[in-house]
This record gives structure tokens, C-alpha cells and sequence, in this order.
């Protein structure tokens, strides 16, 4: 198993359910090729550097996973034909170096996620 990381760019025309339920589909197409989603960063609505099929912003997506090398053509097809997504990138990390960094990159998305579930329980106790 390898370790990789996809950035995908959803259409901003979508509305919140329907970048929800592509955002679903995306990860299910990695899970059904023998992937283990380790992490997810929505980075949300942001502005593209430039117009991408006349969108001046688009709905940032990272998908942190391990899976077998042979897997990620067939996951590149299933995107290059979903016509919600406006792009994406697939990055692999293959050397010690790479993997420490994609371990690090994995704990930074979790660490957010815990102090915001955290500082949420503390204002619940105290209301």
C-alpha cells in the first residue's frame, strides 16, 4: 500500500448538498478500488487562480488515502469523467522522506477537527 493524496476542485454552482453528495462519491470511488481514506481536509469555496470553465471559484477538497499503485488509473478515469469535478491532482509520496511528511500533513488535518469538537463540548458544559 502506498500512500496518496487527492486534491479535487467541485463546481461552485452546486448547491451544499449536491458538493456533499459529490464530495461522497469521490471517496467512494477511492474505498471501492481498495482504498483507506486516513484523512480529509474540505478546504471549502475558495477563489481559483483563474477561470476554469468560466468558474472564478471552485469547492477545495483533499483526500488523504492509502492504496495499491495499480488502483489510482482506474480512480483518474472515474474523475476525468465526473463532470461536477472542474480539476484535480494526484500525488504520490513514495520516499521516507515523503511518507514522514504525508504522516505529518495526516495529524494537521486531525488536530483542527479535535480542538473544534473540543472547545464545542466545553461551551455546551458551560451553557
Amino acid at each position: 500500500m502506498r500512500h496518496y493524496e487527492n486534491l479535487v476542485i467541485v463546481k461552485p454552482t452546486l448547491t451544499e448538498e449536491e458538493i456533499k453528495n459529490s464530495i461522497a462519491a469521490i471517496e467512494e470511488v477511492i474505498t471501492e478500488n481498495g482504498g483507506q481514506i486516513v484523512a480529509r481536509d474540505e478546504m471549502g469555496m475558495r477563489k481559483l487562480a483563474y477561470p476554469i470553465k468560466k468558474s472564478p471559484r471552485g469547492y477545495f477538497h483533499v483526500v488523504y488515502y492509502t492504496i495499491e499503485p495499480s488502483a489510482i488509473a482506474e480512480i483518474e478515469r472515474r474523475f476525468r469523467i465526473n463532470e461536477e469535478l472542474l480539476r484535480f491532482v494526484t500525488i504520490k509520496y513514495d520516499s521516507k522522506r515523503e511518507v514522514k511528511a504525508w504522516n505529518e500533513m495526516v495529524e494537521k488535518t486531525k488536530k483542527p477537527a479535535k480542538t473544534e469538537e473540543s472547545s464545542e463540548s466545553t461551551e455546551s458544559a458551560a451553557s
